[in-house]
């Protein structure tokens, strides 16, 4: 690989994530040189604020970019690297983005090949301090793997190296800790104006939820009525739901999992 360091960065996606990586890169002194998107507004705004040129068109990115980064949908991701490769205009370090696509949709194509994963939800309406976000890199050299944590260094103090078959089993895991949770807030949300009450009056209970998780296994922390057995708050709260049948059945299996990991661990203390 004749790329010693890496300086040009450019984004094929200007989403979700490319938004939040692209300026902190650029913030970290790598210079963003394109931004590749469908979308020509989205190109364009990421562009701006990043100082680079944005197009429709990947054939704008040209062996002027030491790293491209895929940040596109999973789905997306082996197609496009193939495509680039025939196009031959680019033949650098390429990687994407995803939690779950394995390095070998990449690297199948291109001979510097890797995964930059930063775990984190991000969106348009928030913006997480990415030097805490962990980058979760991967890469099929050492090399590359060199040229990867210079970038990632360079936004976070948590840089790790996860193969594919873990990172998948930790993209699955990040389901369960927010995309879950915040649909469960969606739900409780409904439910608050339902009865006429702001859903602010929640916001304490959420916050002292998410601190307390770093002090102690979660598994002890479980409070409500089903770790109590309290079928007959359960009973009411299944009453309160007869209308909403899918709700409902969020809430029983909800509920039993509950108990069966709290029947688990006391078995697992008698043990």
């Amino acid at each position: 690989m004749a790329v010693k360091k890496i300086r040009n960065i450019s984004f094929a996606g200007a989403g979700n994530v490319a938004i939040h990586l692209a300026p902190a890169m650029a913030g970290a002194g790598f210079r963003i040189r394109h931004i590749f998107s469908r979308t020509a507004a989205h190109a364009q705004s990421l562009a701006d604020f990043t100082g680079s040129i944005a197009s429709t068109d990947p054939g704008i990115i040209d062996d002027t970019t030491d790293l491209l980064l895929l940040a596109i949908p999973d789905q997306a991701i082996g197609e496009f690297a193939s495509g680039l490769k025939k196009a031959g205009r680019y033949n650098g370090l390429i990687a994407h983005t995803s939690g779950t696509c394995p390095l070998s949709a990449i690297s199948e194509h291109f001979g510097a090949a890797g995964v930059f994963y930063p775990l984190q939800t991000f969106s348009r309406f928030s913006t997480p301090e990415i030097r805490k976000v962990p980058v979760c890199i991967e890469a099929d050299s050492v090399e590359t793997e060199t040229l990867l944590r210079q970038v990632a260094t360079g936004i976070s103090d948590d840089v790790r190296v996860i193969d594919s078959e873990h990172r998948a089993l930790l993209h699955l895991s990040a389901v369960f800790a927010c995309n879950f949770p915040n649909h469960l807030y969606v739900i409780a949300s409904r439910i608050l104006k339902q009865a006429g009450i702001g859903e602010d009056i929640l916001l304490p209970l959420i916050r002292e939820t998410a601190l307390r998780l770093g002090d102690t296994d979660p598994l002890l922390l479980q409070t409500g009525p089903a770790v109590r057995g309290d079928l007959t708050t359960m009973q009411r709260h299944l009453h309160l739901l007869e209308d909403q049948p899918s709700i409902l059945q969020i809430y029983k299996i909800l509920s039993e999992s509950i108990q069966e990991f709290e029947k688990y661990n006391k078995t697992s203390d008698i043990s």
